[in-house]
């Protein structure tokens, strides 16, 4: 096994052992607002992809208040130490390198190179994408290290009301896809129509509660993202029946996508899925270790598209 193969291994595993615990509330992020995106304490720059729900799901075991993280140089850097006891956390980081076919070295950068270049009749030089790790600590692990920001105020919301908060996401995206509908002409039924570029979702008061609306509402959007003139994503674009291998592919995108950002925006939708569900993905993604990272990594672009 590659090491990058046995990475994936344990993100895999990660998540198939945070489903098996938490079902689907695995995905969703920690707490509400943007302060709640785990960030790099010296950067203040977010993680991305997979890193996002690895991190979350520690800072959910540990109970710890801040989203906020750094590597034990930085904690050394800044005056700080770790506290006795205290284990760290992996995250992984996607590097590009350029492989030389004629002198088998690799190098990092292209600037110097001309990527058009042929020997022996092939591109001189390959593209490679590889997957590290580094350690990182929480704040709260760290003595001598002061967290930073401050926790947004809970949304109020009223039941089978529309909320503000999430009404402001749907409709500033609606304004930048003029294209793009949402209609209620089914009462029973939620989809996209990528032909027609619609998303169908029953009426608000139709559900037990307003969260769940909306939770249903961002899965279907999510699929409205992968749209060609949008994200353009192969796991939308690419479907040929329901069902198919790509089908499950795209499911897994818009349902971490809707997870993720319930959790964001503090809604708490009612929760129905059976165990038997979490049991199909989790057999599932333990066979197909590269479509959990390629979902989580897909489901980060289409919450950062929702929110533009």
């Amino acid at each position: 096994m590659s090491k990058t193969d046995f990475i994936y291994e344990k993100i895999n595993d990660a998540v198939i052992e945070g489903l098996k615990k938490d079902g689907l509330e695995w995905f969703k992020p920690f707490g509400e607002g943007e302060q709640m995106f785990p960030i790099n304490y010296v950067s203040k720059r977010r993680y991305n992809g997979f890193n996002i729900f690895l991190l979350n799901a520690v800072m959910r075991e540990k109970g710890y208040e801040y989203n906020q993280w750094l590597s034990f140089k930085a904690v050394t850097d800044n005056g700080g130490k770790i506290k006795k006891g205290e284990k760290s956390t992996e995250v992984y980081l996607w590097s590009m390198s350029w492989l030389d076919n004629k002198t088998k070295k690799f190098m990092k950068d292209s600037k110097d190179i001309n990527i058009n270049e042929k020997f022996e009749g092939i591109l001189r030089y390959k593209k490679i994408f590889s997957i590290k790790y580094y350690r990182v600590f929480n704040v709260e692990q760290c003595e001598g290290i002061v967290p930073i920001g401050a926790d947004e105020p809970k949304v109020e919301k009223t039941k089978n009301n529309p909320i503000e908060v999430a009404e402001s996401v749907v409709k500033r995206y609606l304004e930048n896809e003029p294209k793009f509908k949402i209609v209620h002409a089914e009462s029973g039924r939620a989809y996209y129509n990528v032909i027609r570029d619609f998303v169908n979702v029953p009426k608000i008061e139709g559900f037990t509660d307003s969260d769940s609306y909306y939770k249903v509402l961002f899965h279907e959007l999510a699929h409205s993202t992968g749209h060609e003139d949008r994200l353009n994503r192969k796991s939308l674009t690419e479907v040929m029946n329901w069902g198919d291998e790509t089908y499950a592919k795209e499911e897994l995108v818009a349902e971490i996508s809707s997870m993720y950002m319930v959790g964001l925006l503090g809604l708490e939708p009612h929760m129905t899925n059976s165990q038997a569900y979490i049991q199909g993905w989790c057999k599932h993604l333990k066979d197909k270790p590269k479509e959990c990272v390629f979902a989580m990594q897909q489901a980060t672009k289409v919450v950062d598209y929702l929110q533009r």
